[in-house]
């Protein structure tokens, strides 16, 4: 009998600081998914395997490119995945642009594991297991 293949969802971390960063993709790895991790958007959009991730989880505030400019960026390249934004920088205007951006959910730093990966699971319609 043929086993069939389940493909793990694919998320893109794009996150400037190293140790937020593999401290995601760790967890979100431990929750099942494939997980991509850039330090800064612009590794992120020459990245060919950022182009079929299923959900961005990207910084507010990086050098160069802002999280804002780079899921512009993403849509810009027919990308239509689900994103996250996670920032400690975030106010009112700020959370205004990312909502007017398409961000599924917007993340306050410091935030607990679970929000995250429940955030993804939200994002990417999936039960609470995968």
């Amino acid at each position: 009998m043929a086993t069939k293949r389940v493909l793990k969802p694919q998320i893109l971390v794009v996150e400037d600081d190293t140790a937020v960063r593999r401290s995601m993709q760790l967890l979100l790895t431990a929750q099942g998914f494939s997980v991509r991790a850039h330090g800064s958007a612009a590794q992120a959009l020459v990245d060919p395997a950022a182009r079929t991730a299923d959900c961005l989880v990207a910084d507010l505030v990086m050098a160069g490119m802002d999280g804002i400019t780079l899921l512009g960026a993403m849509r810009s390249k027919e990308w239509a995945g689900s994103a996250i934004l996670v920032s400690a920088h975030l106010d009112e205007e700020n959370s205004k642009a990312a909502a007017d951006a398409g961000f599924a959910t917007i993340l306050h730093k410091p935030f607990a594991e679970g929000l995250l990966v429940e955030a993804v699971k939200r994002a990417l319609d999936l039960d609470s297991t995968i």
